[in-house]
């Protein structure tokens, strides 16, 4: 099973985390919310799966969320929040 997955990325050539990597994924989110008040969606739903599972998968593994949040709160060293990356991975 594992030979169906993608080799990981090397974490030094994570991207920081940006409104613009994550949105994506949370308008595909808002998208599938819609489509589950209408009526008869089920085949779209279920053609858009395999993208959402791809985006989280790709933000999961492909963001440096410690970069990110160095960034927006001003902190010079990332290094003291890079338990982030394991805690918004689980």
């Amino acid at each position: 099973m594992l030979s169906f997955l993608p080799e990981l990325p090397d974490p030094a050539l994570r991207q920081p985390l940006t409104v613009a990597a994550i949105a994506p994924l949370y308008l595909s989110f808002y998208a599938l919310a819609v489509l589950s008040i209408l009526p008869n969606t089920f085949v779209l739903k279920l053609s858009l799966l395999p993208f959402i599972v791809w985006q989280a998968w790709r933000n999961a593994v492909g963001l440096d969320f410690s970069m990110g949040l160095a960034e927006w709160i001003g902190h010079p060293n990332r290094d003291r929040l890079r338990f982030w990356n394991m805690s918004f991975l689980v």
